[in-house]
C-alpha cells in the first residue's frame, strides 16, 4: 500500500469541554496517513495522479477554523470524512493531539482509521 503522509500539521483552534479551554485558541497537532496508488504519479512525474498534500492540509485548516469542537474526536471524524470524500484516498489514519493540557504529559490525543485497506 502506498501512502501520502502529513506529520505535525499545527492548527490554532477552539477545542475542549471546559470553559478555560474555550477561552483561547489551542494548538492541535495533526498527523494523517492516506492510502493511494502513486505509481502513475511517479511514472509521469505529475501531481494530478496522486494526493496533493497541500490541498489536504488546506482542507483540514478550513475545518478547524470553522468548527469550535468540544472533542478532538469530532474533529478527527470530520477530517476523515472530508478527505475520503474529496481526495483519491481509499483508507486513512488521522491522529489529533492536544498539548499543555495535563501536568507531566507532553501531549494527549486520539487516532482513528477509516476506509478500506
Amino acid at each position: 500500500m502506498d501512502k501520502v503522509i502529513i506529520r505535525d500539521l499545527a492548527l490554532e483552534t477552539i477545542v475542549g469541554l471546559y470553559p478555560w479551554e474555550r477561552a483561547v485558541k489551542q494548538t492541535l497537532w495533526i498527523d494523517v496517513d492516506m492510502a493511494t496508488d502513486i505509481r502513475q504519479a511517479a511514472a509521469d512525474d505529475d501531481l494530478q495522479y496522486t494526493v496533493d498534500y497541500s490541498a489536504v492540509c488546506e482542507a483540514i485548516v478550513v475545518l478547524a477554523d470553522k468548527g469550535q469542537y468540544q472533542l478532538i474526536e469530532t474533529l478527527a471524524e470530520n477530517i476523515a470524512a472530508t478527505v475520503l470524500k474529496n481526495f483519491a484516498v481509499s483508507w486513512l489514519r488521522v491522529a489529533v493531539y492536544k498539548t499543555d493540557v495535563m501536568t507531566h504529559v507532553r501531549r494527549v490525543g486520539i487516532e482513528i482509521e477509516r476506509g478500506e485497506k
